[in-house]
């Protein structure tokens, strides 16, 4: 889910980006054809083809940071290249480009970007018999380093709102928004390219009476603890989810083989090292489906719920996977 909405934030970006840039450069298309610099204008109106093509792409494809670099790479060329063509009736150009290059990159990538095309316009061009070449490096410095810090604080600010948005603020895992995200994702995943994927609901047993022999507080310890232990147990790109309660969510995918086997050896790994204040042993039941062709978000939980309803007719403490 952190992935999509970077994706569909950093989208909104480059297609208002690419709004104001051919609102902005368009004109002097016009202008600078009417005055008959066509170079000039050819380059223009090159920038603006290539930014609507660059989006566009982006658009469809979804590949936005790959996109986003070329874009970036695309306009610091060209700003470089009509000041060479140009001279000083294009200049002022390379400040809202640099400025820019901060939508499209990480900050320090857009750093070492405008240092580099801003070293080329000083080795290249001979507009700096006419301006100042220290208040031009002075003035881009500040300009790199003002939007570098902004945008290194922006991106971090992102980084928060991300985290509240998709994670259980009490154990650490995901919640269900994250939860419904990533379900659609894995569908779409399996659907498109028959990947084998599992999902489980583990339900802590018996956890009302950790509640009420130790209290809440020790209760919420024993559901941090349970979600370190499973993250400890899991590999890195299988997803845990506060479901709700004591009831969590496991998904995993890619694993054709040993499916049964994973799961009891983490339902084993949980009881030998989850443990109430006390010290004795707390289980865990789990319900398993794994995905069939067909499989809607609800269905694949109903099937997975009522796995877990047989776990505990069974008597807790065992996995039992839907048929």
């Amino acid at each position: 889910m952190i992935n999509q909405l970077q994706e569909k934030y950093q989208l909104s970006l480059l297609l208002l980006l690419a709004a104001v840039a051919i609102l902005g450069v368009f004109p002097f298309v016009i202008l600078r054809y009417m005055a008959g610099n066509y170079t000039a204008a050819i380059i223009d109106m090159s920038l603006i083809v290539g930014m609507i093509v660059f989006v566009a792409f982006a658009y469809y494809s979804k590949k936005i940071r790959i996109l986003s670099a070329v874009i970036a790479i695309f306009i610091n060329t060209g700003v470089v290249v009509i000041v060479l063509a140009n001279g000083m009736d294009s200049f002022f150009w390379v400040y809202p480009v640099f400025a820019s290059t901060f939508i499209l990159l990480k900050p320090i990538e857009a750093f070492g970007a405008n240092i580099v095309a801003g070293a080329s316009l000083v080795a290249l061009s001979d507009i700096f018999t006419v301006i100042s070449l220290e208040s031009y490096i002075v003035t881009i410095l500040m300009l790199t380093i003002s939007a570098f810090v902004y945008s290194n604080h922006s991106l971090k600010q992102f980084k928060l709102l991300e985290e509240l948005n998709t994670i259980d603020p009490l154990t650490g895992a995901f919640n269900r928004r994250a939860l419904t995200t990533d379900l659609d994702a894995a569908l779409s995943s399996s659907e498109r390219n028959g990947s084998s994927q599992l999902l489980a609901i583990l339900d802590v047993d018996y956890f009302k009476k950790v509640n009420d022999k130790h209290g809440h507080a020790a209760g919420d310890q024993v559901l941090k603890n349970f979600v370190s232990i499973t993250k400890a147990h899991i590999r890195k790109y299988d997803r845990l989810y506060r479901f709700g309660g004591e009831e969590f969510v496991l998904l995993i995918s890619g694993m054709d083989n040993h499916q049964h086997r994973f799961i009891d050896n983490l339902r084993t790994a949980i009881k030998n090292e989850l443990k109430t204040p006390d010290g004795k042993e707390i289980t865990v039941s789990f319900g398993v489906a794994p995905w069939v062709l067909g499989t809607t978000a609800d269905s694949w939980l109903n099937s997975a719920d009522k796995a877990l309803y047989q776990a505990k007719e069974n008597g807790r403490d065992c996995a039992v996977f839907s048929d």
